[in-house]
């Protein structure tokens, strides 16, 4: 194929590199395929298949990397708005969870990721486990994969239960663990086949089940599945409830299981140990921050700025979209503003606060990259590296005037100024709409899928429900 060229003119590029340390203005990008071909002043267009995008007034950063999600939640947007964790996990995972058939989870992954990409997301992990048969897993990845956004699809081994709320029916599915672990080898050889980032816009991993709702010794068997079946990742929910103060879990447990390594990715963290976090860094694994969700539900305090200051790989998360939107800079200013009050000095009188707008920024991009391990590939603008960009206009009436553009896209910007998304060079959206997208087909679906779950829900006997779920739940406190 003959090559084919996007030349971005005159923007304000923030790089995220490190070399770089503040924007650049009236700069040009220019792509060359799905690639960052050059970075620089007056940049020539290339004969041959070529666009031209005006930048004029625009900020250009690298896409967003959203390294926690669970994304088969989209169906059922809102409604843990006001759940406690503990309603969460009995409701939504084992009730809701277990009504999905194949097509909810197509819809609501191809939908989910579309609106990642309409918020400027191109990156993401799916932590999906609504895996309730081998049907179920072609449709998650056939949602993502239409949508055409970058990630991991990490195939949830957590089993929901036969019957919506009745956690013993599990004991009569024939899609049990073992089942499970033949259908992820499946699914590896026959959607991702080489499994290798160059190549492959979407790559494989394996979920492992929550821990401590499970052994240790589970939690150790099913890493050396996922590292038998060369799963890219292995995630997993880590300390996610406790009684308040810091105690080992599922990190200590790999450490001294001497499995720690470079491709794990580990979710939340609120309770990690400080030899825990230790152990994080020193293994090149990586830590995913969901500001939203860890507030709400009493997971703790986003550990990722600690994570970070003692040389972790840290990045964010937007989680579940049945809580809260997919605008990732809401989830940069949460995690910011939140460190921010829990280091304000009294005692001291400074004009600067500690935390900066750019670390939270470099925080969703390159250190999202990093812990996925694709920090040479993305997450930064910089020559050689994928293109996956975001494009901000800002010439409106909530932007104007941009005296600080890393300040205009954490503090002021909004989805509503996304006016181009590129994924691995190619144009996903532009002047503020998404491309090929039969939004009224879809929209349909959505609104007549979610309705059905809702109602089936209805039926489910939920105080049963959660006086089954309570003694599994405080098991972990």
């Amino acid at each position: 194929m003959p090559d084919s060229y996007i030349l971005i003119k005159g923007a304000t590029v923030i790089s995220v590199e490190p070399s770089e340390g503040t924007p650049l203005y009236n700069w040009d990008i220019l792509i060359e395929n799905d690639r960052i071909k050059a970075v620089g002043r007056g940049l020539p267009l290339p004969e041959g298949d070529s666009s031209i995008i005006d930048a004029k007034n625009c900020i250009v950063t690298p896409g967003f990397v959203d390294g926690h999600h669970h994304m088969w939640q989209h169906l059922l947007r809102g409604i843990t708005v006001d759940w406690s964790l503990f309603g969460y996990a009995c409701h939504l995972r084992s009730v809701f969870g277990s009504l999905y058939t194949p097509d909810d989870v197509y819809f609501a992954n191809y939908a989910a990721a579309l609106s990642l990409l309409n918020n400027g997301v191109t990156t993401v992990l799916d932590h999906c486990h609504v895996i309730n048969s081998p049907a179920h897993a072609d449709a998650a990845v056939k949602g993502l994969k239409d949508a055409a956004i970058r990630g991991t699809f990490c195939y949830g081994l957590y089993q929901n239960p036969k019957e919506p709320g009745h956690f013993a029916s599990t004991a009569t599915d024939t899609f049990d663990q073992a089942a499970r672990a033949d259908d992820a080898l499946r699914v590896r050889q026959e959607y991702f086949p080489s499994n290798d980032l160059q190549s492959s816009l979407l790559t494989f991993g394996i979920a492992l089940n929550d821990p401590p709702t499970i052994s240790r010794e589970q939690n150790i068997g099913e890493l050396d599945l996922a590292r038998k079946l060369k799963a890219r990742l292995s995630t997993v929910h880590a300390s996610v409830v406790s009684d308040g103060t810091p105690k080992p879990e599922v990190v200590q447990n790999f450490v001294d299981a001497k499995l720690m390594g470079p491709d794990l990715v580990f979710s939340h963290g609120g309770w990690m140990t400080d030899d825990e976090l230790a152990a994080v860094r020193n293994s090149g694994a990586g830590i995913i921050g969901t500001p939203e969700t860890e507030l709400q539900m009493g997971m703790g305090y986003p550990v990722v700025w600690k994570a970070a200051d003692m040389g972790c790989h840290a990045g964010l998360g937007l989680d579940i979209t049945s809580n809260q939107g997919n605008d990732f800079m809401a989830q940069m200013r949460l995690a910011l503003q939140t460190q921010r009050a829990r280091e304000y000095d009294r005692r001291t009188v400074q004009r600067d606060v500690g935390r900066k707008a750019v670390d939270v920024l470099r925080m969703a991009t390159l250190g999202g990259a990093e812990v996925m391990d694709m920090g040479s590939l993305i997450g930064s603008i910089a020559l050689g590296k994928k293109a996956d960009l975001v494009i901000f206009r800002c010439d409106d009436i909530d932007t104007v005037p941009v005296v600080d553009p890393i300040a205009t896209v954490v503090f002021h910007a909004s989805s509503k100024n996304i006016d181009t998304v590129i994924v691995d060079g190619k144009i996903v959206k532009q002047n503020g709409r998404l491309v090929g997208v039969d939004w009224e087909f879809l929209h349909n679906q959505m609104i007549h899928r979610s309705q059905r779950l809702r109602d089936e829900a209805a039926k489910v006997d939920m105080e049963k429900a959660e006086s089954l779920f309570r003694s599994i739940f405080e098991k972990g406190i």
